[in-house]
């Protein structure tokens, strides 16, 4: 019997979180992308997650695809496009808390898709 299988379609962005110091920690995000990973955690090998979306040929997307792989995720149906780039979002918390998201995402592979 074949497994199951999930697709989740959606935008995975370049997430900057800044922190209290000004440093920042670059990791990524999304909310189809965070579904997706916890369903290939909750699921394991009882279904294949796939995860449907465009990024660009450069490192960071390079990367993306590392990661999604290292998390179970197919990544047949990750349309790559040549000289473009993932979008880009910035996580600012001001002093009580309050988070701020600032976004790029204009020119981002995945508006062509």
């Amino acid at each position: 019997m074949s497994l199951p299988r999930i697709a989740l379609i959606g935008e995975c962005m370049i997430e900057l979180q800044q922190h209290a110091d000004g440093s920042l920690h670059q990791s990524f995000g999304g909310d189809t992308l965070n579904t997706a990973v916890y369903l290939s955690r909750l699921l394991g090998e009882r279904a294949k997650v796939d995860y449907v979306t465009a990024l660009g040929d450069d490192s960071f997307s390079d990367a993306m695809c590392r990661a999604w792989a290292d998390e179970g995720i197919g990544l047949g149906k990750v349309q790559r496009m040549p000289g473009r780039l993932p979008g880009l979002y910035c996580i600012q918390t001001d002093a009580s808390g309050e988070r701020r998201f600032l976004y790029w995402r204009n020119e981002a592979a995945v508006r062509d898709c």
